[in-house]
């Protein structure tokens, strides 16, 4: 690159980087210590640590998993449109940002899925541009490729709001604890309570859904009460240990390998 072509590659850089941290600082001023995801409560230290806000030039916020210290895990559909990306550190100071420098999607993931209402894997890898602070740490992935048993608990993670339309609660990671009601297409657990609201929302896709310590679902899609649009009623997650198969192969190609 010539001396003269510096200035413009800093300044388009600069021109990608504005939006993105106009986004953080916005969900970071906005967010508020009320309630969790819906219906929960604020995440403990441990899921913080493995879990992190991913930002976009075209205005969406999501949630991802730390698999190695410029690696995350999140949902296809968060970064599979054409846009800018990054992990925007909120919380302790001003809103940080570290760029993505690659993102993988999973290549069975087909975003038509939610109009025709067939499953796929959605999954996509985030390389970072730099590693993450010290503060994180990798998140176990599950191994059982067995779908689980209804009843089985997980603890639903995400940086998302706590009611359908309620922007200004976003940019706080909360949690709640929901039990598995089925499966779906044989690669997504249901996740729900009987009797009250709660789950993810917007801005939760993404986020970690954990079983006995380990991640063992990303968080795709939410309804709200009685199947209807919004938030709260029934959560989807795409179950990991169907898809190690992919992950652990792409993290590698990517020059990030994840430990077992």
């Amino acid at each position: 690159m010539s001396p003269d072509c510096v200035p413009a590659a800093r300044a388009r850089a600069a021109s990608r980087t504005a939006p993105l941290l106009a986004a953080a600082v916005a969900i970071g001023l906005a967010a508020t210590p009320a309630r969790a995801i819906v219906g929960g409560g604020p995440a403990g230290a441990d899921v913080a640590a493995q879990t992190v806000l991913i930002v976009s030039t075209r205005g969406a916020s999501c949630t991802g998993v730390v698999l190695a210290p410029d690696l995350v895990l999140t949902a296809a559909h968060c970064v599979a449109p054409q846009s800018d990306y990054a992990v925007a550190l909120v919380g302790e100071g001003p809103p940080e940002l570290l760029p993505a420098m690659k993102v993988v999607v999973h290549p069975r993931f087909d975003a038509a899925q939610f109009r025709t209402r067939r499953p796929t894997p959605d999954l996509a890898l985030v390389k970072l541009a730099r590693p993450l602070p010290p503060r994180f740490h990798q998140a176990q992935l599950a191994t059982e490729a067995a779908l689980p048993a209804k009843g089985s608990a997980f603890v639903v993670a995400g940086y998302g709001m706590t009611a359908d339309g309620a922007g200004r609660s976003a940019g706080t990671l909360r949690s709640v604890t929901l039990p598995s009601i089925g499966t779906t297409g044989g690669i997504m657990a249901r996740l729900a309570l009987p009797s009250a609201d709660a789950g993810a929302c917007t801005g939760d896709s993404g986020g970690p859904a954990f079983q006995d310590g380990a991640v063992a679902g990303v968080v795709g899609w939410a309804t709200g009460p009685n199947g209807s649009r919004g938030c709260g009623g029934v959560t989807g997650v795409t179950l990991i240990g169907l898809n190690r198969d992919w992950i652990e192969p792409a993290a590698r190609a990517l020059g990030s390998p994840i430990g077992r």
